[in-house]
């Protein structure tokens, strides 16, 4: 005889960890939501970031930020380019966050802005009501960022009220600075928290405190993502947001190195031809030989291959001198 538990719509569920509930329901904004509540159910089958989005009905690079954010809060790992849930101990508080302590209201208007050293990385505070109630009230400029935060992204969630108030009061950031950030990130279709917050924070690091240091870091945003839109284009790729390490390297390629896409697209082919796939470290290798070398164009590239050819198949040259010196006839005498 066999038996078996019939529970109905509840036969068909899946695990989610403790933690999410507990430590992130109130910080995670709905997207984030949504993506990990996809995984989970998921788990075990392979898919694109692109396939995610789909069925989410977002974005690929809102998709990609939010799989970010739970790598960060360390639900997900990655290894090898593949996401894994990470085991969760239930009841026990999240090493990776600070402890919840309340924040406390200054009794006087002016609030000290934090600069150095800055709060542990990654991050998301979520302010209590009086704090939040406080600081609109005793500051003209955290008024002025919230409706420009509302005008630019919509409706803000509590996670990215953290972030905005965190981006001045913690990181240190001119409002005027945030502002900045928050068009880029518009503009660009990366309004996560987790991605305002990244970059936030990489600005406060980086010393990006003036409208005029801020102007030239979107510069080199915005050249890092043409870059990118040139070797994706010369490569083939899929479209999608590169790490920051490929993204670097596309900035290093284009925009350092000055080499024409042509070059670009060899590489390309000797990475896939070697690796089976794309790896940016591969053909940087490539590339940066090339560089060094002097190579600009593919009629240069193909002398020195043809040079490297030569050599392999030029028949070896002897020293007689040598050879007579080494012959194995001048045995030495036994003793």
């Amino acid at each position: 005889m066999e038996y078996s538990l019939d529970i109905g719509a509840w036969n068909a569920v899946f695990a989610v960890p403790c933690a999410l509930v507990d430590q992130h329901i109130k910080l995670a904004g709905k997207e984030q939501l949504q993506v990990i509540l996809w995984f989970l159910r998921h788990a075990g089958e392979s898919f694109s970031p692109d396939q995610l989005a789909d069925a989410l009905g977002i974005s690929t690079d809102s998709a990609l930020d939010a799989l970010d954010y739970w790598v960060d809060r360390g639900l997900l790992a990655e290894r090898a380019g593949a996401l894994f849930p990470v085991p969760q101990n239930a009841g026990q508080p999240d090493k990776r966050q600070e402890p919840k302590v309340p924040r406390e209201v200054s009794p006087t208007p002016a609030v000290e802005k934090a600069v150095s050293p800055l709060p542990p990385k990654k991050r998301l505070a979520k302010p209590n009501v009086a704090y939040l109630a406080a600081r609109v009230k005793e500051s003209e400029e955290i008024r002025s960022l919230l409706q420009e935060a509302e005008a630019t992204l919509g409706i803000l969630s509590p996670a990215m009220t953290g972030v905005l108030l965190a981006s001045c009061d913690d990181y240190g950031l001119p409002v005027e600075v945030v502002a900045m950030l928050l068009h880029y990130a518009k503009e660009i279709g990366k309004t996560g928290t987790a991605y305002i917050d990244s970059v936030a924070r990489d600005w406060a690091e980086s010393g990006i405190f003036t409208l005029e240091a801020a102007e030239g870091k979107l510069q080199e945003l915005s050249e890092k993502r043409l870059a990118w839109g040139k070797v994706s284009a010369a490569a083939g790729l899929p479209k999608r947001s590169p790490s920051k390490k490929e993204e670097e390297a596309a900035y290093r390629w284009v925009c350092e190195w000055k080499l024409i896409p042509d070059l670009i697209s060899a590489a390309y082919e000797r990475c896939v031809d070697n690796t089976g796939k794309f790896s940016a470290a591969y053909m940087n290798r490539i590339l940066e030989s090339w560089h060094k070398k002097g190579i600009k164009n593919l009629e240069q590239l193909a002398q020195e291959e043809q040079k490297k050819q030569e050599e392999k198949t030029k028949p070896a040259s002897y020293d007689i001198d040598e050879v007579e010196r080494l012959s194995f006839f001048d045995l030495p005498e036994e003793l």
